[in-house]
């Protein structure tokens, strides 16, 4: 397993992690091992968003425009008459 140093963390900053960290139950090594993981996953998602977005856009370009429906349901209403 790596080793990780962080260098000029802010005092506010690492006083808030380890509050927060003493409130989940956990040392301050397991929380920001624990936030790392969780933004690394969320970056993940989103890269995967953008490649399924990129995959929409060229669907939907690549799908004939829709004819305009009023004459198909006007003739319909017709028949019905």
């Amino acid at each position: 397993m790596a080793n990780l140093t962080i260098r000029g963390v802010p005092d506010s900053l690492y006083l808030g992690l380890k509050r927060y960290a003493r409130g989940q139950g956990r040392s301050l090594n397991a929380q920001v091992i624990q936030m790392l993981r969780a933004e690394l996953q969320q970056m993940r998602r989103l890269e995967r968003m953008r490649g399924v977005s990129v995959e929409l856009e060229r669907f939907v370009a690549s799908v004939p425009p829709a004819e305009d429906s009023t004459l198909s349901i006007r003739k319909d209403r017709d028949r019905s008459l």
